[in-house]
């Protein structure tokens, strides 16, 4: 399985179709400036047969329908699908998959994964929820704060939030708990330069 990295401060465009058909075409670097990585990246995602672009002279250029379809398929990337898993959506939407048992299966996939998404985002409400609790906390805490105090009195308002949101039964294992925050090796290959 290859995965691929994403360009997480990658903001959507609020592109119109008015806008994209204004600019009907973009050069490989052009098309890779509007998502902030590179043309090598472009062309990784091509290599998978994710985007195809038209080619003038020899040249990739890109259209108004490249610029939707590789949105989605970087949105479908922030929110953790595989290169594969997009592929198989991209092979329903394209009508590359006829079969009926086929589309049977990719159909009960597709539902499956309308759950997880619906968990995730239940899970982004509450973390937001939480967040924005402690953005609270530290607001109130630093306003009334001497500016050479020690923060013992934020660590006790953290931590009654925290275990509010806690799981009941949960308790975190701080005797083994890691020094420095790692990055996750999930063992799968990256793009070049996104």
């Amino acid at each position: 399985m290859v995965d691929v990295n994403v360009n997480v401060n990658y903001k959507p465009s609020v592109m119109t179709e008015t806008k994209l058909s204004a600019v009907s075409k973009w050069s490989i670097r052009e098309f890779a400036a509007l998502f902030d990585i590179t043309p090598r990246a472009i062309r990784f995602y091509e290599d998978k047969g994710l985007i195809s672009p038209s080619r003038e002279g020899g040249s990739r250029v890109f259209g108004a329908i490249d610029y939707l379809r590789f949105e989605r398929i970087l949105r479908a990337k922030r929110l953790g699908f595989t290169l594969d898993d997009i592929k198989e959506v991209l092979e329903v939407t394209d009508g590359d998959v006829s079969d009926r048992a086929e589309l049977l299966r990719r159909q009960g996939n597709f539902r499956r994964v309308i759950k997880g998404l619906a968990r995730r985002r239940q899970d982004i409400d509450v973390l937001t929820a939480e967040m924005s609790e402690i953005c609270d906390l530290l607001d109130r805490h630093l306003a009334e704060t001497d500016p050479q105090s020690h923060g013992l009195a934020f660590a006790a308002d953290y931590d009654a939030v925290f275990r509010r949101y806690l799981i009941d039964g949960f308790e975190p294992d701080t005797a083994h708990a890691p020094e420095t925050a790692c990055a996750q090796d999930t063992g799968h290959a990256n793009p070049p330069d996104s």
